[in-house]
């Protein structure tokens, strides 16, 4: 049972890096578009594990994961285009959590 948990972490936090990467990605131009369908999909994925949960605690959950990883991904975009943490930090939903 721990490992199942520590493996559902896990992937939630490679999973969380996706959307946050796609995310960054998105704030230029068109990718919007693709950057909501692919979180359409991610949302319907958790749904299936979670099938009471509502969009809102998704957002409540994908946010504070998006906040753990943000400084690893951040780091990996070359300076000349990393946006500020605040910026992308702003664009997560807020939970009252």
């Amino acid at each position: 049972m721990t490992h199942r948990k520590e493996l559902a972490a896990t992937v939630s936090r490679v999973k969380a890096k996706a959307r946050l990467r796609r995310l960054v990605a998105a704030i230029p131009l068109a990718g919007i578009a693709a950057a909501a369908e692919f979180e359409r999909r991610d949302f319907l994925s958790w749904q299936e594990e979670n099938p009471d949960g509502t969009f809102g605690q998704y957002g409540c959950e994908a946010s504070v994961l998006s906040a753990e990883v943000m400084d690893e991904v951040l780091q990996e975009l070359p300076e000349a285009v990393r946006p500020r943490k605040e910026t992308v930090l702003k664009m997560l939903p807020k939970c009252d959590e």
